[in-house]
């Protein structure tokens, strides 16, 4: 049976990562289907088929995919509860032909506006064929609903690779300098653990031997500090860290500025703003980067942007907020500027982040304040 595609698999690299298929643009044809249109669904960015009379979902006819590149392609979708269907639909030559197609499990997505195809493959083609890379290299060992429920994970680990490489290079050596010899996955999951063997040049130009590492694969972060210039306070959040547990530390609740992953599709500063409301139901209005800089590049690939956020922290501001669905518990607190500072200088809080930002804002916190 023919296969018919009218969404994200449009776009070939993207077929050709699902499928497993180098060749797969070779067997497409064009394709419709009548009184049905495309449409983006409700909170996600990929579309779905909708009975729209008079309307015409177009797509592609794909013949002569062997069974496992059928096989992937069941996988990929049904991670999104998306099965094949039988149906029919129009051909190049306005012949009717009979097609299977992915549709979504009944009720469980709802359509919004027109899919826009083209503006999907400008702002998340790549991203998304980045990720098809990890989701795929999981098939014998996840099943398709747990790779679904890993997959913005896995798609916000590919949108921090995609930012690093359009960061611009510095001066001095370059990733071309190393040498990846092989790659090993040791845990795939919410987070990756990756070994590695390689080599790196040396800084008297040679090429060192090759050396093994592991690094834990996170993703990059915004962090935002919300200072009120006008009442002279800031905010801070304490949660439950998992990492100071495991570490044996009697204390594992500690003191942050606001902090969560840059989904992909977003940048930093939009980031921050979100979770801002997320987690403290503040809106953040200017923004003052402080820093974006990795915490540990020897054992993690995190990336933190770090900013002080201008905002209004009335009385009242603090409470409990977090995002449910993410098991988040989050208490936040308003201090004022002279009881950070104390318990800044006196070491009082414990992570480096909140360190940057709080030292950033007491060398500029007259001019933010002045300004205000």
């Amino acid at each position: 049976m023919e296969l018919f595609l009218f969404g994200t698999l449009l776009h070939m690299p993207l077929l050709e990562a699902v499928s497993g298929d180098a060749d797969v643009a070779g067997k497409v044809s064009w394709a419709k289907r009548e009184d049905y249109s495309v449409r983006r669904v409700a909170g996600q960015v990929f579309p779905m088929m909708y009975p729209d009379a008079g309307a015409v979902a177009e797509g592609i006819i794909v013949a002569g995919l062997d069974d496992t590149a059928l096989a992937r392609l069941d996988y990929y979708e049904k991670a999104f509860g998306y099965n094949r269907e039988h149906f029919t639909v129009i051909d190049a030559d306005g012949q009717p032909r009979e097609v299977t197609a992915y549709l979504p499990e009944p009720d469980r997505w709802q359509p919004a506006e027109p899919w826009d195809r083209e503006g999907w493959i400008a702002t998340m083609g790549e991203v998304t064929v980045m990720t098809a890379h990890e989701a795929m290299s999981v098939m014998a060992t996840m099943t398709a609903p747990e790779m679904g429920q890993t997959y913005p994970q896995m798609m916000a680990r590919a949108a921090s690779k995609q930012r690093a490489r359009s960061s611009g290079q510095g001066a001095g050596y370059n990733s071309s300098d190393v040498d990846l010899i092989v790659a090993r996955q040791q845990h795939v999951g919410f987070y990756n653990v990756e070994e590695v063997d390689l080599a790196f040049r040396r800084f008297d130009g040679t090429m060192s031997e090759p050396v093994n590492r592991t690094v834990f694969i996170g993703v990059d972060c915004a962090m935002v500090l919300p200072y009120d210039p006008v009442r002279d306070r800031v905010l801070v959040v304490e949660q439950f860290r998992t990492g100071a547990y495991l570490r044996g530390d009697p204390n594992p609740w500690t003191i942050e500025p606001i902090a969560g992953r840059i989904d992909p599709g977003e940048g930093p500063e939009e980031a921050a703003r979100r979770e801002a409301l997320e987690e403290a139901g503040i809106e953040i209005g200017a923004l003052k980067c402080v820093s974006a800089a990795y915490p540990s590049p020897g054992t993690t690939t995190e990336h933190f942007f770090v900013y002080i956020g201008l905002c209004d922290l009335p009385d009242g501001t603090a409470g409990v907020g977090g995002a449910p669905q993410e098991d988040e518990d989050i208490r936040s607190y308003v201090m004022d500027w002279a009881a950070f500072d104390t318990a800044l200088n006196a070491g009082e809080f414990r992570l480096l982040p909140l360190l940057v930002a709080g030292h950033w804002l007491a060398r500029n916190r007259d001019t933010l304040r002045a300004s205000a």
